[in-house]
């Protein structure tokens, strides 16, 4: 029971700083978060590390996936799809980009240039920034916004080795379905390309910003374009 009841006041903690459900944000500071999140570190340790082991964190996962014995079952044939994306080499920098791209992209389609440009030009913003507002709105930017997502020196060793580790399986189990409850329809898009979904969870914190505007979209559109506006403000492509 003690072990429970700790494990328990270790759940609600690290929920508290990696769970955003619920949270009302603001515009400018969601846009903040996504701007920040391009601003990837290229050196391998200090960048992409970092960007996903966190002990704490790992440890969180670690203890739930031996907490909760009515996940085994389900944790096991996870862990068994992981395994395999591992022995086939899909665990590679090529398909953490897709997982990326696709996050992504499902952010740049909602955007309206023309209704973000209006808003900067009402609020007396600086949207053309440091490119032309015909650049700013070509299908390249899918392309150049998930470049800035992941660092060069990320390879498919380094994340195949790191996925190998206990915590980290665990990580990238639980984090998956963490996304299939909150975005089934990028997890299942993930999991059809090849159980992309288990690699997720190395990108998650960048990403997750971009998810939560995207969702902005469907439950409060002026804020989203506010928030596009803000973050088309700070960033130099």
């Amino acid at each position: 029971m003690k072990r429970n009841s700790l494990f328990s006041v270790l759940e609600a903690l690290i929920k508290s700083l990696i769970n955003k459900d619920g949270l009302m944000i603001s515009a400018k500071k969601l846009a903040s978060e996504m701007a920040d999140a391009l601003c990837v570190d290229s050196n391998l340790f200090r960048g992409f590390l970092q960007g996903f082991v966190d002990l704490p964190v790992d440890f969180y996962y670690l203890g739930r996936d031996f907490i909760h014995t009515e996940d085994r079952a389900e944790n096991a044939y996870d862990k068994e799809r992981l395994l395999r994306l591992i022995k086939h080499g899909t665990a590679s920098r090529q398909n953490l980009e897709k997982v990326i791209r696709l996050l992504m992209d499902d952010f740049l389609k909602h955007i309206d240039f023309d209704k973000v440009k209006e808003i900067s030009v009402k609020g007396g913003g600086n949207f053309i920034g440091h490119m032309t507002f015909n650049q700013l709105a070509t299908a390249n930017m899918g392309y150049v916004l998930s470049s800035r997502l992941i660092p060069r020196l990320a390879t498919g060793l380094t994340i195949g080795t790191i996925l190998s580790l206990g915590a980290a399986m665990s990580r990238a189990v639980y984090v998956s379905r963490e996304l299939q409850h909150r975005n089934s329809a990028s997890y299942n898009a993930l999991k059809r390309m090849g159980d992309l979904d288990l690699l997720y969870f190395l990108i998650a914190d960048k990403t997750r910003p971009f998810e939560d505007a995207a969702q902005l979209w469907f439950t409060d559109r002026e804020k989203f374009h506010q928030t596009c506006c803000y973050f088309f403000e700070k960033i130099k492509i």
